[in-house]
């Protein structure tokens, strides 16, 4: 690939993550969440503690994802995309079928960080 590719979807993947952490913890009503939440089975502090937790590793992933590159990261992403897909799946499968397709949008999500995961020395200095 080229670099200019990589640097775009290492973009496209921070402006994700980052946008989804500080929307669930800022602008989407946290009763809402909290909401959604339960139907998981947790409640009270542990709901709020998901949420925040769920939230912050979103933030945290779009930063890393602009100012680091390496496997580990990529993986770690694919893995925590995975275990939001299985959670949703599991408590709140009519997402599968929600007209926006919240859970089918990590499909090609997957696809990007399997991109990076493969070609992450394509544009090394």
């Amino acid at each position: 690939m080229k670099p200019a590719e990589l640097r775009l979807i290492r973009f496209t993947l921070a402006v994700i993550w980052l946008v989804t952490g500080v929307v669930s913890l800022w602008i989407y009503p946290r009763q809402d969440s909290l909401t959604l939440i339960a139907r998981t089975g947790l409640h009270g502090n542990w709901a709020l503690a998901a949420l925040y937790l769920g939230a912050g590793l979103d933030i945290v992933m779009g930063v890393l994802t602009l100012f680091a590159r390496n496997r580990l990261l990529w993986l770690l992403q694919a893995l925590l995309t995975i275990a939001y897909t299985l959670i949703l799946t599991l408590w709140l499968p009519e997402f599968w079928q929600h007209p926006f397709g919240p859970l089918l949008k990590n499909l090609p999500i997957l696809v990007l960080l399997w991109l990076l995961y493969t070609h992450e020395n394509d544009d090394a200095p």
